[in-house]
This record gives structure tokens, C-alpha cells and sequence, in this order.
């Protein structure tokens, strides 16, 4: 009778036993869960922290870059163009030991150029920054320009380049080497290939550019007769910073990030890269891209630079070299050439045939320079004809010749110089070109004051959005310059409130930038025609050039259209 009531107790004592240890198991797994979730919860916040922390890495690396951009690019533009000035003589003459000082500081200069511009080249990259603008690309055209590019480079080099001829299939077909890609960050590719080929060819070599089609594919192939690259380097070259030789980067002027560039475009065509060493000598650089054909591919004639009908630039120099090479910048630029080996065949060319303008040697047998040009100046059908000076005499005798030679390029020239002259002399309208130029930084804008003194236009300077907008106020431009970094705004700013004035919404416009543009943000600077050059990139006396290009396109135009109909 009494068992009954201890079993029941005992049953009871089992039952809270049990659950007392699955409470106990259950409170252990509740504990347990929750440090699950506290540890997850830390994890979760600890991976905010690093994205907010990689977020603002990235903040930080792009405001880097952009002030690197800009507050390195503007000093060196300036040491750059100043140091050009000095070299071509606008002081004078400078003792043989100085004009080597100067070429060091030029060439080093150069190299740092290159550097910081491959840099933020692939900083901009790799960071999406720098997205592709995909068209139809035609690669044969693009390996044209490429050669056309880096003619002059192999010229120096004594390095022949080459379009190795298509097979007879793909010569029949040529729509089948078209593909969508960035035509401008492709030619990059080609342009940095070829440099590299060039600098590692012997003397008398040749590099050659190869291209194939498949259904699904577009290769193209650069071939140098160099040295070669050891088969252990064949993919490391690719790399940043990366040389086959250590003393490669002094010897040869570059930065060992060419390549690293022309990877990262590459990859982002979604094609590959490598490179392969030839059976005898060279190595071979490859490039695939991935393609579609399309119905309507065909080739688009490369539109010509139109110019006055029936004028013509007669260079007369008795050396056939000097006239070869002036002959071949003058053509690229698409002017009509005429070459006169002596005095007496100059007169004859310039009295029967339209001339626009005359490239002259002083020091020729028989008739000399200087008796060419008085003898132009003393005939009506002559005596107007811009005539630049070319000789290896300075600049600085220039003054001797006022009013008999409008312009003078010393021996040996360089091109861009020789453009910026012959453009001056070309310089169309009545009076000057006002120009502005809107830059904050002193120094930079003394440097391009100073590229323009010899130049046809009348040159302001503004060192600020107010200062610009006080200026155009007083006096319309006929072409502005413009920095996008300003102390009181900037040049977005400036740019708005010119499209809201009636009479200056169509102004000529260079935005002349320390930082790379995007389209979109081109698109908010346009105004009249309008140009983007970067700092570094671009030196003053080339600015030079294309505002005095601009001004005479503008011109002539104006001309043009106020001229009566027939």
C-alpha cells in the first residue's frame, strides 16, 4: 500500500529529472544560439566596418589620384613648356653646355610625364573609372593609324614598320576584321605595343603588324627582330613596373607599365594577351578580342582633312631629306605639298600654282634664301605669301626680317613647333584673335602667355571664375582657355553661365584640364566647338597650335559664309 505513493514519487523525481536536464540542454542550446547570433551580429558589423572601411579606402584612393592629377600634372605642364621654351631659343642662344643641361632636364621631365600619365591611366582602369566606349571598330583602319602614330618614332629609330598583307580569303573580305570595341583605348593598345617593339629593334630592323579573323575571334600580332625576352619573363612582363632588363627603364625612357596598360584595356574587351618568342630572333606580341559579324560591316573611307581647294605649302630646301621629312608632317596634317630644290624652281612653283604659305632655306646653291625672298616680295603676283624661315640659324635674326618673312623655324625643327608657325603665318581675319585663357595657376599660365608671344593673337589672362566672367563682360572672346579647377567655383560653373548669355553660348572653347574627362562630363563643357586637352599630356606650345588651328578654321568660315553667292 505504501509502495504506490514512493513509486509515484519516484516517477515524479524521473519525470522533473528528465525535464530539468532538457531545460538545462534547451538553456545551454538557447545560450549556445545566442552566442551564435552575438557572434554573427559581431561578424556582420565587423564586415560593415571593413566595407565602410574599404569604402572609404576607395574614397580616399580616388581623391588621391584625382589630387595627384591635378597638383602634379599643373607644375609639371609648367616646368615642361618652359623648359621647351628655352630650348627653342626664345631667349636667344644658349652655350652648348646649357643646351645640354636642358635636354637632360627635358628628357627627365618627359619620363616623369609618362609616368604619372600611365599611372593614373591604370588606376582609372582598374578602378571602372575609366568605362569603354564600345562602336564598330575597324582593326585595319586602327592599325593604320597606329603605324601612321608611330612613324615618326620609328623614323628616329632607323626601324621600318609593316602591315603585313592580308591572305587572298580575308583581302576579299575585309569587313571580317571588324569587331565592337573602344577604338581609341585599342589603338592605345597597338601604339604601345609598336613603341615597345621599336625600342627594343636593332637599327635596320623591321616590326611588323599581323591580322587574322576567325567566326568568333579578331587577333592581331606585333613582331619585333630585338633581342628577345627570356621564356621565364613571357608573362611577368605584363606586370606594373615590370622590365626585361633592370637598366631598360633608364636606357630606353620607359615605365615598365605599358604593357600592365595594355592588359588591363585588353581584359576589359573581355580578349587576352601574351606574348611568345620567335624561332630565330624577336619576340611576338599577341592580342585576341572577341568579335560578331554583322550584315552591314563594311569599310568606311577614312575622311580626308578638307582644306582649300587648289592651295598648296611649297617647301624649298636643296637638301631632299629636310624635304622628305617636312613633306610627310605637312601631309599627315592634310595639307598639299609642292617641293622646290633650289631658288629658281621656288618662283617659278609660286607664280603658277595657288600657294598658301612658303617653307624656305636661307643657305642654298645658286639663287640663296635670301634672294628668294626678295625677289617673292618685289613680285605683285608673290609679295603676298606668308613665308616661313627654315635654317639653322636662330630665331633671334627674326627682327632683322620684319616685314619680308612672317615666320621662323630653326634647324633641326621640332614638328609641333613647325605647325605652331606655320599656323601663325596662316593666321586668317582682321586684327588679332582674342583669346582668354582662364588658369589659376601663375605659373603655368606665364608659360602659355609666353608660347603665344610671337603668335597673331591678343592673349588676357583670368585667374578666376569672376575675373573670366568680368572679361567677357568687357569683351567677347574669340576663343577661351579653359582650367576646371578655379579658387571661387569652377569650370562647370563658368561654362553654365556662358550658355545662359545670348552672345556667348557658341564661344570656340579648349578646356585645358589636370584631370582626365568623362563623356559625361564633356557633354556639361560643351559650348561652340570645343576641345579637351590634358595637362601633361598636351605641353602649351601644342595648345598653341591647335587655338592658332581653331582661330583660322573659325575664320575662314566666317569668310565663307559673308562672302556672296555665285
Amino acid at each position: 500500500m505504501h509502495i504506490l505513493p514512493i513509486l509515484c514519487y519516484l516517477s515524479l523525481l524521473s519525470t522533473c529529472g528528465v525535464l530539468l536536464f532538457a531545460f538545462i540542454r534547451a538553456q545551454r542550446s538557447i545560450r549556445e544560439l545566442a552566442q551564435q547570433l552575438t557572434f554573427a551580429r559581431e561578424e556582420q558589423h565587423q564586415n560593415k566596418i571593413q566595407l565602410t572601411q574599404r569604402s572609404e579606402l576607395d574614397t580616399l584612393k580616388d581623391e588621391f589620384i584625382s589630387t595627384v592629377s591635378h597638383e602634379l600634372r599643373t607644375p609639371l605642364t609648367s616646368i615642361r613648356g618652359a623648359l621647351g621654351l628655352l630650348s627653342s631659343g626664345v631667349i636667344g642662344d644658349v652655350d652648348a653646355k646649357a643646351q645640354n643641361l636642358l635636354r637632360i632636364a627635358v628628357t627627365n621631365t618627359d619620363r616623369l610625364i609618362r609616368l604619372i600619365n600611365d599611372i593614373l591611366d591604370l588606376e582609372r582602369m582598374e578602378s571602372g573609372r575609366a568605362p569603354l566606349q564600345i562602336r564598330r571598330c575597324s582593326l585595319l583602319e586602327l592599325a593604320n593609324q597606329a603605324i601612321e602614330s608611330m612613324t615618326g618614332m620609328a623614323e628616329a629609330n632607323t626601324v621600318h614598320l609593316e602591315l603585313a598583307p592580308l591572305s587572298a580569303a580575308q583581302a576579299a573580305a575585309a569587313e571580317a576584321l571588324f569587331f565592337d570595341g573602344d577604338s581609341d583605348r585599342i589603338l592605345q593598345v597597338l601604339t604601345n605595343l609598336l613603341s615597345n617593339a621599336i625600342k627594343f629593334s636593332p637599327p635596320a630592323s623591321t616590326v611588323r603588324i599581323f591580322t587574322e579573323a576567325t567566326a568568333d575571334s579578331i587577333l592581331f600580332k606585333v613582331a619585333d627582330e630585338g633581342r628577345g625576352i627570356p621564356a621565364e619573363q613571357l608573362d611577368s612582363i605584363f606586370d606594373r613596373f615590370q622590365q626585361v632588363e633592370p637598366s631598360d627603364a633608364r636606357q630606353k625612357g620607359g615605365t615598365g607599365l605599358g604593357l600592365a596598360i595594355c592588359r588591363s584595356i585588353v581584359q576589359q574587351h573581355c580578349g587576352s594577351i601574351w606574348a611568345q618568342r620567335n624561332l630565330t630572333i624577336g619576340t611576338t606580341l599577341y592580342v585576341m578580342l572577341p568579335r560578331t559579324i554583322r550584315a552591314t560591316d563594311m569599310i568606311t573611307p577614312k575622311a580626308e582633312p578638307t582644306r582649300a581647294p587648289g592651295t598648296a605649302i611649297l617647301v624649298c630646301d636643296d637638301d631632299e631629306g629636310i624635304r622628305t621629312i617636312v613633306n610627310h608632317h605637312l601631309t599627315r596634317q592634310g595639307y598639299t605639298v609642292l617641293e622646290a630644290a633650289s631658288g629658281e624652281q621656288a618662283l617659278v612653283l609660286a607664280a603658277e600654282n595657288h600657294i598658301e604659305a612658303i617653307l624656305l632655306d636661307l643657305y642654298m646653291p645658286g639663287l640663296s634664301g635670301w634672294e628668294t625672298l626678295q625677289r617673292l616680295r618685289n613680285t605683285p603676283a608673290t609679295a603676298h605669301i606668308p613665308v616661313v624661315i627654315l635654317s639653322v640659324l636662330s630665331s633671334t635674326l627674326r627682327p632683322q626680317l620684319t616685314g619680308d618673312a612672317q615666320g621662323w623655324v630653326q634647324k633641326p625643327f621640332n614638328e609641333s613647333l613647325l605647325f605652331a608657325e606655320l599656323g601663325r603665318v596662316l593666321h586668317a581675319g582682321d586684327g588679332p584673335a582674342h583669346v582668354l585663357l582662364v588658369e589659376d595657376d601663375e605659373d603655368l599660365a606665364s608659360v602659355i602667355i609666353s608660347s603665344f608671344q610671337d603668335a597673331a593673337v591678343y592673349l588676357e589672362h583670368a585667374s578666376s571664375r569672376q575675373q573670366a566672367i568680368r572679361h567677357c563682360i568687357n569683351r567677347r572672346p574669340d576663343l577661351l582657355i579653359l582650367d576646371l579647377t578655379l579658387p571661387d567655383g569652377d569650370g562647370f560653373s563658368l561654362v553654365e553661365w556662358l550658355r545662359s548669355q545670348p552672345n556667348l553660348d557658341t564661344l570656340p572653347l579648349v578646356v585645358y584640364s589636370g584631370r582626365e574627362i568623362s563623356e559625361a562630363d564633356m557633354a556639361k563643357l560643351r559650348l561652340g566647338p570645343t576641345e579637351f586637352l590634358t595637362k601633361a599630356k598636351v605641353q602649351p606650345q601644342e595648345v598653341e597650335t591647335l587655338v592658332l588651328s581653331m582661330v583660322q578654321h573659325l575664320r575662314k568660315n566666317k569668310l565663307s559664309e559673308l562672302a556672296p553667292t555665285q
